[in-house]
């Protein structure tokens, strides 16, 4: 790419809650939440769903070719299964060459790193996470703090509608800014559902205020509008009010992401095709596109 700024985030894992295989999601993708932000020699884990292992087969592919060394950063927007199950599968986590970093919410203390290592109990997997030959550093993240990876500086946000809490991540590289904000059941805060608290007001401006002129929103937006009041109390947004707020506060692109299990690739087509025209033919126009596997962005 021309210039040293340019970030490339590749999506492989775009589904929310369980894995799909099968013929009916093969655009979109059947693998969980699992995106990677490059910039530079800078890798950034966005969630270690299912589709983290087909990433970890590509860098082992890259490292063959150059350095054996993968120095790599994972943030968690929390533990539930789609967004971890992918780890115990991550090949470069089996290479000393590797150095990964994981970044969660401090909020249960050091309930992360038991979170983690749980899931790769003898009772449920082969191997313990202290068997894996990688340096694997595992580290809680607070309010107010932000990292600084290469040129790239992330910060977060708390984001509580959802059940247990999740992080939401901004990445910023010079005057480009990406912002994932998965698993928020957004309809819960903003009206007309949402009661008019200073609390949900507080939610709401801080939203707002990081997704604001971003040129990459990821954005949760599992049900549409319709399907939305028989998932109340879930933890995913409606489609057509993440698209809504995006627009508001001028966003330029939006990715759908967390793809709701039962929506096959021709229900997410004709979602599209009904909700796009809306800001691509608006003035100012906003592109609005579905998070598919295997698709990358150049920012």
């Amino acid at each position: 790419m021309s210039s040293k700024n340019t970030i490339l985030v590749t999506f492989w894992g775009t589904r929310g809650s369980i894995p799909t295989p099968g013929s009916n999601t093969e655009k979109y993708g059947g693998n969980t939440s699992c995106i990677s932000v490059s910039q530079g020699e800078t890798m950034v884990i966005l969630d270690a769903g299912t589709g983290l292992r087909n990433l970890g087969l590509e860098l082992v592919r890259q490292s063959a070719r150059g350095s054996h060394k993968i120095n790599l950063h994972l943030l968690l927007s929390h533990t539930h299964w789609d967004h971890i199950q992918g780890l115990p599968f991550f090949a470069p986590a089996y290479r000393a060459g590797t150095h990964l970093t994981v970044y969660g919410s401090r909020k249960k203390g050091n309930f992360l790193e038991s979170i983690l290592r749980g899931q790769m109990d003898l009772n449920y997997f082969p191997i313990e996470l202290n068997e894996l030959a990688a340096d694997i550093s595992i580290r809680e993240i607070g309010e107010h703090q932000s990292l600084t990876l290469g040129r790239m500086k992330v910060t977060w946000e708390e984001q509580v509608a959802h059940p247990g809490g999740s992080l939401r991540y901004c990445m910023v590289v010079g005057r480009k800014r990406i912002v994932y904000a998965s698993d928020v059941e957004l309809d819960c805060i903003f009206p007309p559902r949402g009661d008019k608290t200073r609390h949900n007001r507080t939610l709401i401006d801080q939203y707002r205020t990081m997704i604001h002129g971003a040129d990459l929103l990821i954005a949760d937006g599992q049900y549409t509008e319709a399907d939305y009041p028989n998932k109340v109390g879930f933890g995913h947004s409606s489609i057509e009010l993440v698209a809504r707020l995006a627009y508001e506060e001028k966003v330029k692109q939006v990715a759908i992401f967390h793809h709701e299990p039962q929506y096959s690739d021709t229900t997410l087509d004709r979602i599209w095709a009904d909700l796009s025209p809306r800001y691509s033919l608006a003035s100012p126009s906003m592109n609005l596109f579905w998070a598919r596997e295997g698709m990358t962005v150049a920012i």
